[in-house]
């Protein structure tokens, strides 16, 4: 079970860093919103450590305009993302992270991040 406290580091780059780290990372030649790294070690100390986060701030901006969604709701739902990850869901298990993510959404008072 995953401990009720952890820390998570959140770094915020520019969409040339976040292109760099796409590319090294994922061989992706394309920046993207937000990156998850796992530090699994955690699992097996008392450490509470569970990773990193890297969020590229334009890329999140622009997303918000397009998707007609507010700032602050779609950064909550990119960080919620993220920890998701870092938790151990992952995009083959969507179905059950999508509605763990709307759940956490709610409980904090945004919309579905869905719709």
């Amino acid at each position: 079970m995953f401990k009720k406290n952890v820390e998570i580091n959140i770094t915020m780059v520019k969409k040339s860093e976040m292109k760099k780290i796409n590319f090294k990372y994922k061989n992706k030649k394309k920046p993207t919103n937000i990156l998850s790294f796992s530090y699994n070690y955690y699992k097996k100390t008392k450490q509470n450590f569970i990773g990193d986060i890297i969020i590229c701030n334009s890329i999140i901006y622009e997303e918000s305009l397009q998707q007609k969604k507010k700032l602050i709701s779609h950064w909550a739902h990119i960080i919620i993302h993220g920890s998701l990850h870092l938790l151990g869901y992952n995009h083959s298990n969507n179905k059950k992270m999508e509605k763990l993510e709307k759940k956490i959404m709610k409980k904090l008072g945004y919309k579905d991040p869905y719709i």
